[in-house]
């Protein structure tokens, strides 16, 4: 039986116990709740693909706490796309694909060698991630297809798909304003938007004008 905790400090300790651990937890995050693992856990990342029953064809999102640490695992692009999204909308609801370093800590999270990198606003998710030392590999928290598109992973919902499998569970949802999607850009095959969500194309236009 998974714990339960609220989002206070001692117990976002006691998460981030967990994942150190190899432990695969549910969190809020700034749209869907999520499962996260550490991502240089190969056992962790794989419980976490069993729980989802996801391809393995599909890698995770890295997800870091600081906006400038995307730069230890993905490229920057030749025109700045990248960083000017990054200094516009981080920390929020936007993923960008990039060209992978090789600090990416699992083939898990790579796919013909780019990254999806993201970094979160939901105070409960950087508080846990500050007690870890590097990055989580995190999914929506839904058994794979069978959601649609439109619903937004919360609380319950999360339980009712994995939280009988997870080892530690941060009570909380994602803010009252979120959609289902986090916005995707890839910039390492565009710039292109691979996926609108919170993040509009007009919001992004506004900062780089090439979408």
């Amino acid at each position: 039986m998974a714990l339960e905790l609220e989002p206070t400090p001692a117990n976002l300790r006691r998460v981030a116990d967990c994942v150190r651990e190899g432990g695969v937890v549910l969190s809020p995050s700034d749209t869907n709740m999520a499962l996260g693992v550490d991502a240089a856990n190969e056992d962790a990342i794989e419980r976490l693909y069993e729980i989802k029953g996801r391809s393995r064809e599909k890698p995770l999102t890295l997800f870091v706490r600081d906006p400038a640490d995307w730069q230890q695992y993905g490229r920057p692009d030749d025109a700045g796309v990248a960083q000017r999204l990054v200094d516009a909308f981080w920390p929020g609801p936007l993923f960008l694909i990039v060209a992978a370093t090789d600090q990416v800590p699992h083939e898990r999270v790579q796919l013909d060698g780019t990254v999806s990198i993201g970094c979160i606003a939901n105070p409960a998710l950087r508080e846990l991630m500050a007690h870890l030392d590097g990055p989580l590999a995190m999914s929506s928290a839904n058994r794979s297809g069978t959601v649609d598109d439109d619903t937004l992973i919360d609380l319950e919902l999360a339980r009712e798909h994995v939280g009988d499998r997870v080892d530690a569970i941060v009570v909380g949802d994602p803010p009252p304003s979120a959609t289902q999607a986090t916005t995707i850009v890839d910039i390492a095959d565009g710039p292109r938007v691979f996926r609108e969500g919170d993040v509009t194309a007009a919001d992004l236009n506004d900062v780089v004008d090439v979408f």
